[in-house]
């Protein structure tokens, strides 16, 4: 796409409760979409494939890995519990340098250390050394085993800071921010130090108790439990930080959560008693304005759990169905103002379509089911035709051969949505195929040209990542970034519609785990053959602003009022 035009944008009207405070007809289409603050679920009404926004094409992706200067190795010291080091790794996005483009840091092991890789506009330069977060045992020369690496701003001073989980009983860090990409490990004190699970896979962020700062969800997979009683999974974390001092407190057993999660497991790899959980995820799925939980959990064991309101949960009436739970994406995929939930599993993935109230019916017809055996996924519109697609990275087991593992040359999926609830598996004719042992995923604009690209991790030795690049042309669409009051600085937990004419999408600014990995904040949207909209955002606090034109190009920066 062409160069875009940044416009800075303060509230053009900004509101509690009702977006009739606004007058005037300008927003009106805007303003009917979607679950308004304090208000219930909206009855889902599925807006099809229609002239408004009819189902695109495909695009392609170009492998500029080389090119970008991105290229590392990944490997565990033989200490790793040999199925987790097959797994474990990861990577985050996020603009760590507050320069407008996405970065991102690479969890590769610990016989090597850690990368950060800082976007120089079209590559990167590998500068974790510099940062403070190559070696996060002693800052020169020891790297911890870590695993989902999380960007949040944790301590609310306006720049992203750096969680990592930790392998094997090895310590939960904290990495703060100084606000120029340089960080200080700020785990003494914080609460993290005290964490005892034995393994801390993937992590996502949100603000479950309304309070204004960023909670933390764990998957802790391989974490040894009691299934009657579980006490303190060290689950969620609830931020209690004050005055400049971060603290966070583990609420798993107070909260009701670890009673809700599911520990006993027969058919478990490892045994019955264990914690198979393996991507954590924080959406609003009834409407109520508080968020949800949604974990991916391996053998059957994923969960819905809804806020109670009170810093409770309780389990949702509908009982998931994946057959082994591996990776996630939350998204409206159907754009009826709600958000659904894709779970990538062993040839079992699952698409649940939001009904409201908390609840969710199976989408078989689909397409997406047939996946062989998925890890990361993410949803994003590739060809920028206004409707979500999912990349999908699979495989099991690095190392062997094919006569080991059905898995072993498993391909990527890329599943091309057609704007009626269906998808086509489309990477082959998309040039994105690849065989190789694929773990995490990033979904991101890294090149700064208005579509989405992906970043792949995988679990081979060398040659650990792939950079593919969208070629995309000429498409239509609008790049979002919120600035929201501190401490919630990234304005995680709110809500972003664009409505043209008939159809309203509907994205949530989110933290969650697509497998070890999250995505950044920037919110991308579609416009197809459009080339205006009005856009509504629904802050976390439930206050909204309108922006009622919008146009193809548009990179527009939010600020909460």
């Amino acid at each position: 796409m062409g160069t875009s035009r940044i416009k800075a944008k303060t509230s053009v009207c900004a509101i509690a409760l009702s977006l009739a405070a606004c007058g005037g007809g300008d927003g009106g289409n805007v303003g009917q979409a979607g679950p308004v603050a304090g208000g219930g679920t909206p009855t889902p009404s599925p807006v099809a494939g229609s002239a408004t926004l009819p189902g695109g094409s495909n695009t392609t992706f170009a492998n500029r890995t080389a090119v970008a200067g991105l290229g590392h190795s990944f490997g565990f010291s033989s200490g790793i519990n040999a199925m987790v080091a097959q797994f474990a790794g990861g990577a985050a996005a996020g603009d760590i340098d507050n320069d407008g483009d996405i970065d991102f840091f690479v969890a590769r092991g610990d016989l090597a250390p850690n990368l950060l890789y800082l976007n120089q506009g079209g590559s990167f330069l590998e500068s974790a050394l510099t940062a403070g977060l190559a070696y996060t045992i002693d800052g020169t020369s020891t790297n911890g085993a870590h695993s989902g690496p999380t960007f949040g701003d944790l301590d609310g001073d306006g720049d992203l800071d750096l969680l990592l989980g930790g392998l094997e009983g090895g310590p939960i860090k904290l990495f703060t921010n100084n606000g120029s990409g340089r960080f200080t490990d700020a785990t003494a004190g914080s609460g993290f130090d005290s964490a005892s699970a034995e393994q801390t896979i993937s992590i996502a962020l949100g603000d479950y108790d309304a309070d204004g700062d960023l909670d933390v969800l764990m998957a802790h997979w391989g974490t040894p439990r009691n299934p009657t009683v579980p006490g303190e999974t060290e689950t969620l974390w609830r931020n209690d930080s004050a005055g400049g001092n971060i603290s966070f407190t583990p609420v798993s057993s107070t909260s009701g959560v670890a009673g809700l999660l599911d520990f006993d497991l027969p058919q478990g790899v490892l045994g019955p008693n264990y914690d198979y959980t393996f991507a954590p995820g924080f959406a609003d799925i009834d409407g109520d304005r508080d968020l949800d939980i949604l974990m991916v959990s391996d053998f059957r064991g994923s969960k819905v759990l809804v806020n109670n309101g009170n810093g409770t949960f309780s389990a949702s009436a509908f009982t998931p169905d994946d057959e082994n739970g591996m990776g996630a994406a939350i998204g409206d995929f159907d754009n009826d103002g709600d958000f659904d939930w894709f779970v990538s599993s062993i040839n079992g993935n699952r698409l649940f379509e939001n009904t409201g109230g908390g609840n969710f019916l199976r989408n078989s017809a689909s397409g997406v089911e047939p996946g062989g055996w998925g890890w990361g996924s993410c949803f994003a519109d590739f060809n920028a035709d206004g409707w979500l697609d999912i990349y999908q990275t699979n495989g099991w087991e690095a190392g062997k051969s094919p006569t080991a593992s059905n898995y072993v040359d498993d391909v990527t999926r890329l599943w091309m949505s057609g704007g009626d609830g269906t998808f086509t598996d489309a990477a082959d004719a998309s040039s994105i195929a690849e065989t190789d042992q694929g773990r995490g995923v990033l979904c991101d604009d890294f090149d700064n040209d208005g579509d989405v690209d992906a970043i792949l991790l995988t679990a081979e030795p060398t040659g650990s990542i792939y950079y593919w690049e969208n070629q995309l042309s000429g498409a239509n669409s609008v790049k979002i970034r919120l600035r929201g009051r501190a401490p919630n600085t990234f304005a995680v937990g709110a809500i972003v519609q664009l409505t043209i004419a008939n159809t309203t999408q509907t994205r949530l600014v989110s933290v969650n785990s697509n497998f070890t990995s999250h995505n950044s904040t920037t919110q991308i949207f579609g416009m197809g053959p459009n080339t205006g909209g009005g856009l509504r955002v629904i802050w976390p606090d439930g206050s909204e602003t309108i922006e009622p034109n919008v146009n193809a190009g548009d990179v527009l920066e939010i600020t909460q009022p």
